[in-house]
């Protein structure tokens, strides 16, 4: 059983429960969206909001009153993505000092990003932004110290041991390893982004 929830209001239509990972986060969101009086829910990697109208209150504090513990949920069931990238080259601008800076080879690196099953924490800071966890804690690679004004959708960076991908083009200070043609955002879908939460991804060198 996991640990006891802490629930705190952290505004007018705003409860926020504190939990120990992004893992925790997203089994906890799932439950909240599919039941209760939520108008949104939004994970974090170790947070949830609930937003909620204020004339609900009542309601929705009684809801959560009774949610006590994270629930649990299998790993196979989430979906798993096979993400091809094309790695360095004009694709991957950062790819060369990434590597120099974490004293691998370019091969070297592109077998430890290749070898794992990645995991999709959460989506910010842009429309289909995706945080993805499974690289080592030891490849820790600050942001770029002057963001680029516009990267290409489907760029693929990392940063402080996460993968990150630009579904999207727009501003971005993401150190850059290549880029993806995957069909990353479709307009006219039921859901329009590729990659979701708990969506499980492995990406393989094009």
């Amino acid at each position: 059983m996991s640990a006891a929830l802490t629930r705190t209001r952290i505004a007018d239509d705003v409860f926020e429960f504190a939990v120990q990972s992004p893992k925790d986060a997203q089994a906890l969101a799932q439950q909240l969206r599919e039941t209760g009086y939520a108008e949104d829910v939004v994970a974090g990697l170790d947070r949830v909001a609930i937003l909620f109208h204020p004339d609900q209150f009542e309601q929705v504090d009684a809801w959560l009153s009774g949610i006590e513990h994270v629930p649990s949920i299998e790993d196979s069931a989430a979906p798993l993505i096979d993400i091809k990238v094309q790695y360095g080259g004009e694709a991957g601008p950062d790819f060369a000092a990434i590597c120099a800076a974490l004293e691998l080879s370019q091969d070297a690196f592109i077998s430890h990003h290749t070898a794992v099953e990645h995991v999709v924490e959460m989506i910010g800071f842009t429309p289909g932004f995706s945080y993805i966890s499974g690289l080592p804690d030891t490849f820790e690679i600050p942001r770029l110290s002057n963001p680029r004004p516009r990267v290409p959708a489907g760029s693929v960076g990392i940063s402080a041991a996460f993968t990150g991908i630009y579904a999207l083009a727009g501003p971005g200070g993401w150190p850059l390893i290549g880029r993806t043609d995957a069909r990353l955002f479709n307009p006219d879908g039921d859901v329009p982004f590729l990659l979701r939460p708990g969506h499980r991804v492995r990406f393989v060198a094009a």
